[in-house]
């Protein structure tokens, strides 16, 4: 099997051209807006994505214990929050963006639908028959030596 050297590259280009777009951003805010001011919305940005982590993971627990709706769709909302959120705290703005645009339910149930369509969700509303197998362990702890 030979993979072509061109198509190898392409996440480590990706990974390289993101910082350099991150700097490009800041340079172009800061050029508009003052340095102290990109600071300020950086830090801002940093503390609301605390929030914003925090306060997913409270509702997804508690969406979870009071059983209110299904829990794969709970967890995946939870977790796409607190992705919003780990977004937020890495500073740059493009990150923000990409948070931001999680955090709109229109969007996000658009993300999940795609990821559904590709195989790498479980689809609303499917039920996985259980597996009556389980695997595990014992020791008998009634019989004497």
């Amino acid at each position: 099997m030979t993979l072509s050297h061109k198509r190898d590259g392409m996440p480590l280009l990706l990974l390289l051209l993101f910082p350099l777009a991150e700097i490009a951003t800041f340079i172009v805010v800061g050029g508009a807006i003052g340095v102290v001011r990109t600071l300020a919305l950086v830090v801002v940005s940093a503390v609301i994505g605390i929030i914003v982590l925090r306060d997913a993971g409270a509702m997804t627990a508690l969406k979870l214990q009071r059983q209110r709706g299904n829990p794969v769709t709970i967890l995946a909302e939870g977790g796409s929050r607190m992705l919003a959120g780990v977004l937020l705290l890495i500073p740059g703005f493009l990150t923000d963006i990409a948070a931001v645009l999680i955090l709109i339910p229109a969007l996000r149930r658009l993300l999940f639908a795609k990821l559904a369509s590709a195989g790498t969700a479980p689809v609303r509303g499917e039920t996985e028959q259980p597996s009556k197998i389980i695997d595990g362990d014992f020791r008998r702890l009634d019989t004497e030596k």
